[in-house]
C-alpha cells in the first residue's frame, strides 16, 4: 500500500469526524468537569454513529442506487442524522455550549455535500476533515497541527487518482465556505461561546 493511499485511508471521512467528535467531546468535558460524566457523552455519540452507518448501508438497498452521488449521497445523509441526533441530545441534556455549533456544522456540510457532489465531485475526504479540524481548532488553538490533515488529503486523493486537482483543491474551498460563514455569523464552536443557541 503506498503512502497516498494509507493517507486516504487512515484519514476517512467517517474515521477522521468520529475522532474529532470525540476529541472534543473530550475537551468540552474537561473545561468544565461539572457538566457530568463522559461515559454518556460518548454513548450518544456512539449511538449516532449506529444511526449515521444504518442510514448508509441501509439507505441503497430501501431506495436503490439510483440516487444521485449514490453512496456520498447516503454518507452525507447519514452524517445529518446523526449529528441533529448530537445536537438534540447536548441541547436537552444541557451538556455545554461547544457541541451544538459543532453538530450544526457538520449538518450545514452535509447538506453542501448533497447538493455540490453531483455537479462538482469535491473530495468529501478534504471536506469533511477541513471542516471538523477548523472547528477544533476554533475551540482551542494547540489543535492547531489537525490542520495538515486536509493538506496531506489534497495531495493524497491526487496522487492516488481518486481526484483531480480541481477536485481536491475544490474540498478545500468548500471547507473554507463553511467555515468563514460560520466565523463571519460567530457560530463557530469556542470556550467562550457564552451560551450561544447555533440551532
Amino acid at each position: 500500500m503506498s503512502v497516498a493511499t494509507t493517507v486516504s485511508t487512515v484519514f476517512a471521512p467517517e474515521l477522521f469526524v468520529l475522532v474529532v467528535t470525540l476529541l472534543l467531546v473530550g475537551y468540552e468535558r474537561r473545561i468544565d468537569p461539572a457538566l457530568g460524566p463522559l461515559a454518556g457523552r460518548v454513548g450518544v455519540v456512539a449511538g449516532a454513529w449506529v444511526l449515521a452507518f444504518a442510514v448508509y448501508q441501509g439507505g441503497p438497498r430501501l431506495v436503490g442506487t439510483g440516487v444521485p452521488s449514490g453512496r456520498d449521497f447516503f454518507a452525507a445523509l447519514g452524517l445529518i442524522v446523526a449529528f441533529g441526533a448530537i445536537a438534540i441530545a447536548w441541547r436537552r441534556l444541557d451538556w455545554g455550549s461547544l457541541l451544538p455549533p459543532y453538530a450544526a456544522l457538520l449538518v450545514v456540510t452535509s447538506v453542501l455535500h448533497l447538493v455540490i457532489v453531483p455537479l462538482w465531485d469535491t473530495s468529501s475526504h478534504v471536506i469533511y476533515a477541513g471542516v471538523p479540524a477548523g472547528a477544533l481548532v476554533a475551540a482551542d488553538r494547540r489543535f492547531a497541527p489537525l490542520l495538515a490533515v486536509p493538506v496531506a488529503l489534497v495531495w493524497s486523493r491526487i496522487a492516488t487518482g481518486a481526484h483531480t486537482v480541481d477536485e481536491a483543491a475544490g474540498g478545500l474551498l468548500v471547507a473554507g465556505v463553511v467555515l468563514g460563514a460560520a466565523f463571519a455569523l460567530g457560530r463557530l464552536p469556542a470556550s467562550s461561546t457564552d451560551g450561544i443557541d447555533p440551532l
